[in-house]
């Protein structure tokens, strides 16, 4: 009689675990509420809700993983384990819904409170940057650039070059929208090729400075570094203008793709003004600081990553301000059917998506018990830093963030070479434009596009994701002619939840072994 009792206990126990799974849920998908991971040494969950890490044993990672990833409380009979292990893991899962507030994330009705409440005061007095398109011509054309005839969203360079007239109006722009803004302002030039209209950029940097003469300015400057003559390179140095430069690595990586009209490599002419910029730096008895910018492929990418290691750590100029940043190779915006989170599906997907970048600084790093310097430290640790400077909130919050979207027009503001203004250089100049510095903001239209457009079409699929106070998505690859197309994003989301997952992994393995590299990041900026 004991021995049933016991029995009839332990299922009425389950049949109360099973009714607070339901009203967990609410009626939603559970695997939003969270998301279980396991380094080499521990288990780990992280809460959608209040961005709270734990570290879970094994037989609640199995409940909690089970739950997350199947929506489904009856395939916990399924698992490999004591009923006395699934109840001791429901109770601690209990106790910390009740104790911790988790997997209590409201369902995702309003993104971007805050920014919508804010962007007239935001948008007219407190702009920090805007970038020039100086010039839609390049000089180049690099086999992964979107406009190389190879590219599977080729479209033609333009012809076109940016007045300095329109760069006044834009840098005067600038100045009447940025009054209230009390951090250093920003000005950037951008291409195509910003050099072959260097009297543009040299005329717009003499003019700003004349403008913003009261206040703290910094300008930027991005090249594929060719046409970087020493007079040139004395200018902008001489300038301040912080420069970002395209260098794939070793010669015979990055002849690979970037290569002139003529399909010949442009390492050497890359090289040749490094070294231009670097004299000149010696010349102003500066140090050297730039950032380089590297597209780096996936294929084959033990290799290659070993033989551009090999190139900086050989080469003489290389030093820790010398930056490096990484990107992939952007295909435009790649169409595709929704995939749930967490769901055999996705599982499917990114069983052919591979974090490149992360295996090899992983394997390079080991457990990352000595953290080498590598090109790749850079790219690596500005993810991780977002992780550690996550939101963390004692409670949720119903208030989600516009996944990683900025104010638009306020941070990275984009001018095309003819006055419109765009959210930043990355979306190209195919979608609805913010406004023009002749005309000023369209607010109505950056509203509507940008805010309940965005909003009312994300959140019907934000909602039953995990990492929605995580994600690093935004405008980019998301629009066409016609406004928003969601069908463009589902694909990123999928790699953003991967890389995301994978960070986690990598920043906890850094926190096992070496949790100094972790305290250091409380004084590194998100950029």
């Amino acid at each position: 009689m004991e021995m049933v009792a016991y029995k009839q206990s332990q299922n009425s126990r389950l049949d109360y675990f099973a009714e607070l799974f339901l009203k967990l849920r609410n009626g939603h998908y559970f695997g939003r509420l969270g998301k279980c991971f396991k380094t080499d040494k521990n288990f780990y969950f992280i809460d959608a809700g209040t961005g709270k890490i734990a570290k879970i044993k094994e037989h609640v990672y199995l409940v909690l993983k089970t739950l997350l990833e199947n929506d489904s409380f009856n395939l916990l009979h399924e698992l490999e384990m004591t009923e006395e292990e699934l109840i001791d893991a429901l109770n601690t899962i209990e106790k910390a819904v009740e104790g911790e507030h988790i997997l209590s994330a409201p369902i995702v009705e309003i993104m971007g409170k805050t920014m919508m409440e804010d962007l007239d005061e935001l948008l007219l007095n407190h702009v920090m940057s805007l970038t020039l398109e100086v010039t839609e011509e390049c000089n180049l054309r690099c086999k992964y650039c979107i406009y190389h005839p190879a590219h599977p969203n080729f479209r033609e360079f333009g012809k076109k070059h940016m007045s300095l007239e329109i760069a006044k109006q834009a840098i005067d722009f600038l100045k009447q929208h940025s009054s209230k803004n009390d951090e250093v302002t920003y000005i950037g030039f951008y291409g195509g090729e910003p050099l072959l209209n260097f009297e543009v950029v040299k005329g717009s940097v003499n003019y700003a400075q004349e403008v913003f003469r009261d206040r703290t300015l910094q300008f930027n400057l991005t090249t594929n570094a060719t046409l970087l003559t020493q007079p040139i390179s004395d200018y902008l140095v001489e300038n301040k203008v912080t420069l970002t430069l395209s260098l794939d690595g070793p010669k015979e990586i990055h002849d690979e793709n970037r290569v002139a009209s003529d399909g010949q490599g442009s390492f050497d002419k890359a090289i040749q003004g490094i070294k231009h910029v670097l004299h000149s730096f010696e010349k102003f008895n500066q140090t050297p600081h730039f950032t380089l910018n590297m597209v780096t492929a996936s294929s084959d990418f033990e290799k290659r990553y070993d033989l551009i290691q090999e190139f900086f750590e050989t080469c003489d100029w290389w030093t820790e301000d010398i930056q490096v940043m990484c990107n992939g190779i952007d295909m435009g915006p790649q169409k595709m059917d929704y995939i749930l989170p967490q769901s055999e599906e996705e599982k499917c997907h990114s069983a052919d998506l591979i974090d490149a970048l992360g295996v090899w600084s992983d394997a390079r790093n080991k457990d990352y018990k000595k953290y080498e310097k590598t090109f790749s430290k850079r790219s690596i640790d500005q993810e991780l830093v977002k992780l550690h400077k996550r939101s963390l909130t004692k409670e949720p919050d119903a208030n989600y963030f516009m996944n990683g979207c900025c104010v638009p027009g306020q941070k990275r503001g984009y001018v095309a070479v003819n006055g419109d203004i765009f959210p930043c250089e990355r979306v190209g100049t195919h979608i609805p434009p913010l406004g023009n510095v002749k005309a000023g903001w369209d607010i109505a239209s950056i509203k509507r596009y940008y805010l309940y457009d965005y909003v009312e079409k994300s959140k019907t699929v934000c909602k039953n994701c995990w990492a929605v106070n995580l994600c690093g998505l935004c405008y980019v690859n998301c629009y066409n002619e016609g406004g928003l197309d969601l069908s463009n994003k589902h694909a990123l989301c999928v790699s953003e939840r991967l890389q995301i997952e994978a960070s986690l992994v990598r920043y906890h393995t850094i926190f096992e072994n070496n949790p100094d590299v972790i305290q250091a990041f409380n004084e590194t900026e998100i950029v």
